[in-house]
């Protein structure tokens, strides 16, 4: 089987959290970002501690057989249907970085379609795929943040709002818990989980400030997207301006990271429900009701959000490792 390390799906993870992360936290006070990271790291943390005392070569439906038995494929099926709806949801998501142009449904269809190609062919192809645009998308983002500081009024900084806002920027950094069904081919290297997450959780950080500290809490709240707004006032050394085509782009590569990597984690848990279908079709099927179900997301609140990436990217695969590894050591 072909193989991938961790830090290209380390990689993956962080490109493909760029875009949640700057349309989440662009709106939010820092101190709720950070309980929300806080809280992120409460149950990915120990979730990667516990991995690590298990073979990488063990996969989702291994684990999630060996931990609740004949459960384990409605568990694979129902992970996979949350799947389909969040790359559904994250596709939809791609109309704000064309916030002035009316982006839907072409934009999300074409995002779909490029992210099933590789997809399609394995993980181990989608991780080289996102590893490659990290290279073009981390540089990016770290010179419009750092760019972004000049215009940030420190008196906007303020706290505001309530800790129930903290709730959306825990919902996408809970992202790299779906990477529990990826598992079956991770190459068994060493690899520092915890300076990736708190490289997504300084990135969360920054965008907040960034952009609530430029614009305003009562401003960005009110824009469709705060980033690429405060990314108008941005010059770089007196000399590049005008950042929007740019943010724009730079959002759809991390949107498109962000799709091609819920595609490969609902192909392998269709994959683990029903074993009998190909690879090649359970992308594919996974991206055309991806497709179909853009009408359906919109209308499920952002606490079934929260709810939702908590079971299904927390949760389940937290107690399924701890289960096993309980387990393993008994014997």
């Amino acid at each position: 089987m072909d193989k991938y390390s961790p830090r290209q799906l380390c990689a993956l993870l962080w490109a493909a959290l760029c875009a949640p992360l700057v349309t989440v936290c662009s709106a939010v006070s820092w101190p709720w970002v950070l309980l929300g990271t806080a809280g992120a790291g409460v149950i990915l943390l120990p979730m990667g501690a516990v991995a690590r005392g298990l073979p990488a070569g063990d996969g989702a439906a291994e684990l999630l057989r060996d931990a609740w038995g004949s459960g384990a494929r409605p568990l694979s099926l129902i992970s996979w249907l949350w799947l389909v709806l969040a790359a559904s949801l994250a596709a939809s998501m791609a109309v704000t970085a064309f916030p002035r142009d009316r982006a839907f449904p072409l934009v999300p269809l074409v995002l779909l379609l490029l992210a099933a190609i590789p997809a399609a062919k394995g993980p181990a192809a989608a991780c080289r795929f996102g590893a490659t645009l990290f290279l073009a998308v981390a540089p990016m983002m770290a010179l419009v943040v750092l760019f972004g500081l000049a215009d940030v009024h420190w008196g906007s900084l303020e706290p505001a709002g309530t800790t129930a806002e903290a709730a959306a920027p825990m919902a996408a950094l809970l992202l790299p818990g779906a990477a529990f069904f990826l598992r079956d081919r991770l190459a068994d290297r060493p690899t520092p989980w915890l300076r990736w997450f708190l490289l997504a959780g300084v990135l969360a950080l920054a965008v907040s400030v960034v952009c609530v500290g430029a614009l305003g809490l009562p401003l960005a709240r009110a824009a469709t997207n705060a980033f690429w707004f405060m990314s108008r006032s941005i010059t770089v050394l007196g000399v590049m301006e005008r950042f929007e085509a740019v943010i724009s782009a730079f959002m759809a590569i991390s949107f498109c990271c962000l799709c091609t990597f819920l595609l490969s984690a609902g192909q392998r848990a269709l994959c683990a429900a029903v074993p009998a279908v190909t690879e090649p079709i359970a992308a594919w099927g996974t991206a055309v009701l991806a497709a179909a179900a853009f009408r359906l997301v919109p209308r499920i609140p952002e606490w079934g959000w929260f709810v939702g990436n908590l079971l299904f990217w927390g949760i389940l695969p937290l107690a399924t490792l701890a289960v096993v590894l309980k387990r393993k050591y008994r014997k």
